[in-house]
């Protein structure tokens, strides 16, 4: 059964590539997760917000997830998003795909409808009790509709079956504080989902990463994972200040939005200027045009000439 331990590192939330008539690129799909083992991942995260998840048919989903573990063949940990408003299709996705290759779920709280913190503390323990598999919490509010009190991740954090927490809060004191909480808490790891609080975070006890600029530049990650675990302060700021400079990749196609067209077609814009799968976007999201890649394009031709990639 998978470990809190197994998901301290970086966790991509891998994109989903399309073919041009919008299924799922099984043979991207297997570039895509060599290439993110080989910068360093120490587990995958398929079904996210840069999965397109939410856009997917059900039926999609479970082929992504199943492209990812036969792709993977059990070299590291495979993590399958269920988020869903109901409960019941969260349990169904959840138990489909332990049928196919996932070895832990992850979710948000049920979004659409409010719900107080009593109703969302016996949401996750039911939901991981009627799972096959462990869970990771997905705590992200701007999407989710429902925050999570610090003192429901607590007491959630005492279910050995609920593995963690993907903090995509952007509350980085309030995640310190959860930190402090669980110290000496072995069996529930915190994971930044913020790429400008990356290197902060780790410093200050978070254990892991979740987040889009893994799909750009993993090394990276991978990097600043290593130097702020190892203390050292000095790279790991020269590394994140690397990483805030070529943030703004994300918003290059629609800046001052937060659109999907944009975001994920920013990621899967960067994957294919590393010839890994295409830029396709599911609609209704705005494709990236050409003018949109070079601008992007331009964004990343620092970290293209530190090495940290390489463009096709």
């Amino acid at each position: 059964m998978l470990q809190a331990s197994d998901l301290r590192g970086i966790v991509p939330p891998a994109t989903t590539p399309l073919t041009e008539s919008d299924t799922v690129d099984r043979e991207a799909i297997g570039r895509l997760m060599d290439w993110y083992l080989d910068a360093g991942a120490t587990a995958i995260f398929a079904l996210g917000s840069s999965s397109e998840g939410p856009s997917l048919t059900r039926e999609m989903r479970f082929e992504v997830v199943d492209a990812c573990a036969d792709a993977l063949g059990g070299r590291v940990p495979l993590l399958a998003g269920v988020s869903s408003p109901s409960y019941l299709e969260s349990v169904l996705q959840a138990r489909r795909v332990a049928e196919i290759g996932a070895d832990a779920i992850v979710a948000t709280t049920p979004y659409y409808f409010h719900y107080g913190q009593e109703q969302l503390f016996e949401y996750f323990t039911a939901l991981v009790a009627a799972s096959p598999l462990p869970l990771v919490i997905y705590d992200i509010p701007s999407r989710s509709d429902n925050a999570l009190d610090v003192e429901t991740v607590l007491q959630l954090a005492e279910n050995e079956r609920i593995l963690g927490l993907k903090d995509s809060t952007g509350n980085i004191e309030r995640g310190i504080n959860i930190v402090n909480a669980l110290a000496g808490n072995d069996h529930f790891v915190m994971m930044q989902g913020s790429e400008r609080l990356l290197g902060p975070a780790l410093l200050m006890g978070y254990e892991g990463a979740v987040m889009g600029f893994a799909n750009a530049c993993p090394r990276l990650c991978v990097a600043i994972h290593e130097a702020a675990t190892a203390g050292d302060l000095r790279r790991t700021r020269e590394l994140q200040e690397l990483m805030n400079d070529a943030f703004p990749y994300f918003f290059a196609a629609e800046p001052g939005t937060a659109n999907v067209g944009s975001i994920v077609g920013a990621m899967k814009t960067a994957q294919e200027l590393q010839g890994l799968c295409r830029r396709r976007t599911l609609f209704p999201a705005r494709q990236i045009t050409d003018e949109d890649v070079r601008t992007i394009r331009a964004y990343l031709e620092p970290l293209a000439e530190a090495g940290w990639l390489e463009f096709a």
